[in-house]
Order: C-alpha cells, then sequence, then structure tokens
C-alpha cells in the first residue's frame, strides 16, 4: 500500500492564506477571466484588435458619492511646446483639432469645443467635460509623437446620457449602471498609429485615475485610481 501523507490543518491555512494574498496582489481587475494581467513579465500581448465590430465599455461601477470626488491635478508639462492633436469621432465622422499648450493649462474655448465633440452623439445633448481628460490624452500621445504635426486619435464614447446609459445597459449587463461617462469624466479612444504595447505603457504611465484596457480600445476616467483589462 502507498505511503499516504497528511498535512495539519495549521499547515493547510497557512497555505490557502498564501495563495489568497498572492491573487490579491494581481494589479489589475480582469473582468473576462482570461486575460493576462496589465503589468505582466511574460511575452508581450497586443491589446488592440482594430475591427468594426460595436465595442462594449465594461466599465466598474462606482458609487453615488464618486461624483463629488475632485482629481488629482497633473503636475507633469508637455515636453514640446504644444501638441496638436488631431480627434476623430468615430460615430459621427467630426474632426476636432486641438492645440495642447505646453502649460497644459486648457483655455475656456477649448473645453467647450472638446465638449460639443464629446457630445452624446445619439440625443445630441452636451456635458462640460473634464479637462483632465485632455491633460492625460495628451500626456499619453506626447510618448508617441516624434515631430509637430497633428496626432491622430480616434474617439469612441464621451459623455453619455442616462437614457443613452440605459440603452447600453439593455444591450450588454457589463455596462455600468453609474459611469463616469454619464457625468463628463471619461472617454473611450484608441491610437490607431501606435503600436498596441507602447500605447499600453504610456497610459498606465499617465492615466491617474480609472483605466480600463481593452482589446480594441483604451478608457480614462477621472474618478478614484484603478486599474481593469477586459
Amino acid at each position: 500500500m502507498e505511503n499516504i501523507k497528511f498535512i495539519n490543518r495549521r499547515a493547510f491555512c497557512i497555505g490557502a492564506l498564501a495563495a489568497s494574498s498572492a491573487r490579491a496582489s494581481n494589479p489589475i481587475i480582469d473582468l473576462s477571466g482570461d486575460n493576462p494581467p496589465l503589468i505582466s513579465l511574460g511575452k508581450k500581448q497586443p491589446i488592440f484588435e482594430f475591427s468594426t465590430h460595436q465595442f462594449i465599455d465594461i466599465e466598474p461601477a462606482m458609487d453615488k458619492r464618486h461624483k463629488q470626488l475632485s482629481a488629482p491635478p497633473v503636475t507633469k508639462n508637455l515636453y514640446t511646446q504644444k501638441l496638436i492633436l488631431e480627434l476623430k469621432n468615430v460615430n459621427n465622422g467630426e474632426y476636432l483639432q486641438l492645440a495642447v499648450p505646453q502649460s497644459l493649462e486648457i483655455p475656456e474655448k477649448m473645453m467647450n469645443r472638446f465638449s460639443y465633440f464629446c457630445r452624446d452623439w445619439r440625443r445630441n445633448q452636451v456635458m462640460n467635460m473634464d479637462p483632465h481628460l485632455i491633460r492625460i490624452l495628451a500626456k499619453i500621445c506626447e510618448e508617441s509623437v516624434n515631430d509637430g504635426s497633428p496626432f491622430y486619435v480616434e474617439i469612441l464614447s464621451g459623455y453619455r446620457t442616462h437614457k443613452t446609459n440605459e440603452m447600453l445597459r439593455r444591450n450588454s449587463a457589463a455596462v455600468a449602471k453609474n459611469s463616469f461617462h454619464k457625468i463628463g469624466r471619461a472617454i473611450d479612444f484608441r491610437l490607431p498609429n501606435v503600436e498596441p504595447n507602447t500605447a499600453k505603457a504610456s497610459a498606465n504611465a499617465h492615466a491617474f485615475g480609472g483605466l480600463g484596457i481593452y482589446k480594441n480600445f483604451i478608457h480614462i476616467d477621472t474618478g478614484p485610481e484603478r486599474r481593469w483589462l477586459a
């Protein structure tokens, strides 16, 4: 008869706690359950698949009190005198060019144009967008700028009215009920001309609020600092 080895209860409990701690230390929330963490020592994997299929922003739900939270200020300036962002809204084909100054002080006129550009295009309603979104986006894009030419960015989603968000929730239970898109503090975008791993690393370095990495776009918001992968 083969020898049977037993372990005592204390050793079993210690082992279980250690395994739980290791799992909890994973630096990103994997909402799909079958993706690697955002920061991985293994082989790099592309994060963008530029398909024409409808995307779903699986944003973690927020608490109502998050509406009163203030995003921390961006202290770093741009390396260059200014950064020209060439934005395209993929939903209605509109373009918007923003000359972001080195100081990252966003003029009111620029914010008004950006807010209109990011309006709920389904209902043509505008919300004042958070200027920190432009600052974060500019810092992410700046990592890949080689000259003074406009830097191309595709915007997939900006402000969403409550009715639009509820419509999206009916199509997918994964859409957050209290999304930061509903209060003008989130955008979804992609950088078609940037190597995916470069975009991912830059976003992780400069997105001080919420950051979601998806197969075909990136989500940033100015809510509490958190990371997820879907």
